[in-house]
């Protein structure tokens, strides 16, 4: 009786955790899948049916970046005369100014940009495109003053490193006009490492025989983390936010594209500097007024990987504190029914699986290393980790197969070519998961902070801290060895010297007498 009590706590934690975790999960998501297939695809809206649309853009210190961003937003297929598009410069010290002034004058010689691999020409912009120096306030100073600035029915806030599908404006505003309920929404963010593109020495793009950007070659450890975004990212929106969109449970609209309507502003809602977080602050103000927030599944928006593990453990650790301050920021409404499932189920849910379970999930991976002490053999715990190993392997080719099969036919080549790091997203996910639990220890124990010092570069810093100190205390040491001597020295003369004069004036004394 004892050993199957024994059995079951060792190896039904051990088994239970991830299955209820990341199983039960991944059924969800299935579920969404065949949700979609049920969809009829939308007629396309008519040019005069569709509304003005403001586009608002934040930019600190983005020169690298705002060009190819505007590009984008200038080559969108929808109607000119109802795009009005402002570039919010909070406090840049590089030129970023400079090249969306050129932009605003007509000057900039970028005329096309660069999705998925396929360079898109730009032709003449015939709308509006503004230029407001705000001084440097922060991500959610800038955005109040564009919106204060804007005047289209409907508000779109992106992020200055994005770059839009040709369609994502039209698809935005198509969706605002098919449901007249819907207050916000998020568009579909997806990862392209094409966007990584080739500079020179300089930091100039370089451009093919055709004018054309060209992506810069990746090494191994880009390729892999370019990869696993894009994979992740896939399942996080396409299936993630879309579920959450159906079940109106939106809990963070992504800052890299969101959309409101005017109205939603014409109260006191606006963003706030209270976290770390300001898209999910906002998101949560929007389920306390009622407003409903979807997902706008064919506004594709395209994002740069992160290609380095100090860039990745700062992003992740950012957003799980902001998670957890926005969330200690609105207790009140967490297992309540006063904003619907969203307060009753979702955030619940959310702190439950991505907070409290994370410290069974922590120890959960080095306990298999004390299973050897209640008599498990090694063969049997070698299978248990090559088991649970080929479990997550499933649960991503499910995620990965269920996007393929709703994607689009320009997504489907880019998921195919990425079927190899399927197998090994279990090694990311668990990577990234200790990187959000850092983020959590963080929110406990330090002040907020945008930037967040990476463990790869702080471990460098460390030891280069450490050699420096190592240098001062050697160089200190040898410095007090060295006054000790002059010291001993200073001493010894002192000491030394009266005796040697006395000794040599008794030596000449008697050598007189006996030459006397």
């Amino acid at each position: 009786m004892n050993s199957i009590v024994i059995f079951m706590l060792v190896w039904g934690v051990w088994l239970i955790t991830p299955v209820l975790v990341d199983g039960l999960d991944t059924l969800g998501r299935l579920w969404v899948v065949r949700t979609r297939r049920a969809e009829r695809r939308a007629e396309r809206i008519e040019d005069e049916l569709l509304p003005t649309v403001s586009i608002i853009v934040p930019a600190h210190n983005e020169s690298a970046v705002i060009d190819r961003c505007l590009t984008s937003v200038k080559g969108q297929d929808y109607p000119h005369d109802r795009l009005e598009i402002i570039v919010v410069d909070d406090g840049s010290i590089d030129d970023t100014a400079d090249r969306v002034q050129g932009h605003v004058d007509g000057e900039t010689a970028q005329e096309s940009y660069r999705v998925r691999g396929r360079p898109i020409k730009v032709g003449p912009f015939c709308g509006s495109l503004a230029l407001i120096k705000n001084g440097h306030g922060g991500k959610a100073h800038a955005l109040n003053a564009g919106i204060a600035a804007s005047t289209g029915d409907i508000i779109v806030n992106i992020d200055s490193d994005v770059v839009l599908a040709q369609e994502a404006i039209r698809a935005i505003a198509s969706a605002f006009v098919r449901d007249p309920d819907m207050g916000a929404l998020t568009g579909n963010i997806e990862v392209d490492w094409d966007l990584l593109e080739k500079r020179d020495e300089d930091g100039r793009l370089v451009l093919d025989e055709n004018g054309d950007l060209i992506p810069r070659q990746l090494k191994l450890v880009e390729r892999l983390l370019s990869r696993w975004q894009f994979l992740e990212y896939l399942a996080s929106f396409d299936l993630g936010r879309r579920s959450q969109g159906l079940t109106s449970t939106m809990y963070t609209l992504a800052g890299a594209c969101s959309a409101f309507r005017r109205e939603v502003f014409d109260g006191q809602l606006a963003y706030r500097n209270t976290s770390v977080s300001e898209d999910t602050c906002l998101t949560f103000e929007l389920h306390r007024t009622g407003v409903k927030v979807g997902f706008a599944h064919d506004a594709r928006v395209y994002l740069e990987p992160v290609t380095s593990w100090d860039e990745l453990y700062a992003q992740r650790a950012r957003w799980s504190r902001g998670q957890l301050e926005v969330c200690g920021m609105n207790d009140e409404i967490i297992g309540k029914s006063s904003t619907g499932s969203f307060g009753r189920t979702s955030i619940p849910k959310m702190l439950v699986f991505d907070h409290t379970m994370a410290f069974p999930r922590l120890l959960w991976a080095p306990l298999i290393l004390f299973f050897p002490m209640l008599g498990y053999s090694m063969g049997v715990i070698a299978t248990a980790l090559v088991g649970m190993y080929a479990f997550y392997v499933a649960i991503e080719l499910l995620n990965t197969l269920a996007v393929f099969s709703i994607a689009d036919d320009h997504t489907r080549p880019r998921i195919e070519r990425s079927m190899l790091e399927v197998l090994t997203m279990p090694v990311y996910r668990f990577i990234v998961f200790h990187f959000r639990f850092s983020g959590f220890l963080v929110t406990l124990m330090e002040e907020q902070q945008w930037t967040i010092p990476g463990p790869i570069d702080s471990t460098r810093r460390d030891l280069r801290t450490a050699g420096m100190r190592s240098i001062e205390l050697v160089s200190s040491l040898l410095g007090s060895l060295a006054v000790g001597v002059v010291r001993v020295g200073r001493l010894a003369v002192s000491l030394i010297a009266p005796i040697l004069i006395s000794v040599m004036v008794s030596f000449d004394f008697l050598r007189s007498k006996r030459g006397g």
